[in-house]
């Protein structure tokens, strides 16, 4: 005799009430999820956060002057919607929250350090940590091109009646490395730019490395911000002490300021920025420094070109990068004019052009590089060389 076989139903066949509530719902909170946030963020806006804290340019919209094939569009879009994306700052704010609150940084481009010191990985434009670590080096040959290039101009410059000086601004890692985590130690010393600076010392060359006199100075006062890579005024005034006692300027108003906290002025967060964590980041302190700094009379749409009136005497020209930025007043000041240039943000062309340009050589020429864009150092003594040259 036969047994009869109970079969359940396929699913999807006959789904119960209930079931069918649920798949309802589902169906319609993932509908809500795609289309509620463009209206809602067109309602909410307005009161919403919506400032580009990154410091890069967000990605355009792959139509007009940004337009590209066809083939290539679904990736511009994505790059676009990934940069414009509704709540887009809010999500990422929540993320770097929930990771901080972790003891973690959710980051290919930061490093979160002991106390919530942050500090920059290896990225595209620099090596902070392996540098830090000496784990890069420049080999003899570049050590002596680097050397022969910066001869050769300090020469040219001399026969010329004006002055060189080459200052190196040390990297965040070195001067702050008691903040890193246990997992970067460091490797071997002397790192390349310590080894760069100690080569073109011994050869006579004019260099400031005041990577000692900031660690020292910063056993009792910051020297850095604690949320971005660069040297802080007090920072930046000590360097300048530095290089105007090696360009045998009055170094004195620079050597032991009057520094105070500044509660009005917000602290840089570049690092805090590009990591997300920006409104994390606000118990930094901006620190004012009593020392004489330089007007500045002129300032290019883009800050690459600033022209300066101080106290002193004379005339000098910086070619710098961002850490020149806060430098450049409390140099200025020990001369009576002065011109700066963004060697890292303008074109050669347009550097060559506005030193043509200037109506007489000026008394001191002064190259500032930041320790992990030191490459930048052999193209500009090239460049500064050929325009010495063709005086």
């Amino acid at each position: 005799m036969a047994t009869a076989v109970k079969t359940e139903p396929l699913a999807g066949e006959n789904p119960s009430p209930a079931a069918r509530r649920c798949r309802a719902a589902l169906l319609s909170g993932f509908a809500a999820l795609l289309l509620l946030p463009g209206p809602l963020w067109l309602a909410l806006r307005g009161a919403l956060d919506t400032q580009n804290h990154e410091n890069r340019t967000l990605t355009p919209f792959p139509a007009g002057e940004a337009a590209v094939s066809l083939e290539d569009w679904p990736g511009a879009f994505d790059a676009w919607l990934g940069d414009h994306a509704p709540f887009r700052n809010q999500l990422m704010s929540l993320n770097a929250r929930a990771n901080w609150a972790l003891g973690s940084l959710d980051s290919s481009d930061v490093l979160l350090g002991k106390d919530h010191w942050l500090f920059l990985r290896d990225v595209s434009d620099s090596a902070s940590l392996s540098d830090y670590q000496g784990l890069t080096a420049y080999t003899p040959e570049q050590l002596a091109a680097c050397r022969d290039t910066l001869a050769a101009l300090d020469a040219a410059l001399a026969a010329r009646g004006s002055q060189l000086a080459v200052i190196f601004a040390p990297a965040k890692e070195g001067v702050y490395s008691q903040y890193l985590p246990d997992s970067i130690p460091a490797v071997r010393r002397p790192t390349r730019v310590q080894a760069l600076a100690e080569s073109l010392q011994e050869a006579g060359l004019p260099v400031v490395w005041p990577q000692q006199a900031l660690i020292e100075a910063a056993g009792g006062q910051q020297v850095y911000y604690k949320y971005d890579t660069h040297w802080n005024e007090a920072g930046a005034c000590l360097a300048a002490a530095r290089l105007l006692g090696q360009l045998g300027r009055d170094a004195g108003p620079y050597e032991n300021p009057i520094i105070w906290p500044d509660p009005d002025t917000p602290a840089p967060t570049d690092l805090a920025n590009v990591s997300a964590a920006w409104a994390l980041c606000t118990d930094d302190v901006y620190y004012r420094v009593d020392a004489p700094q330089a007007e500045c009379v002129f300032r290019s749409e883009d800050a690459g070109i600033t022209r300066w009136q101080g106290g002193g005497t004379g005339s000098v020209l910086l070619l710098r990068d961002s850490f020149g930025e806060s430098l450049a007043p409390y140099l200025m000041a020990g001369f009576g004019e002065g011109l700066a240039l963004h060697g890292s943000a303008l074109a050669p062309e347009t550097i060559l052009a506005e030193l043509e340009a200037m109506p007489r050589l000026p008394e001191v020429v002064v190259i500032e590089v930041a320790e992990r864009f030191s490459d930048n150092l052999f193209g500009q003594a090239e460049l500064l060389l050929s325009w010495a040259e063709g005086l």
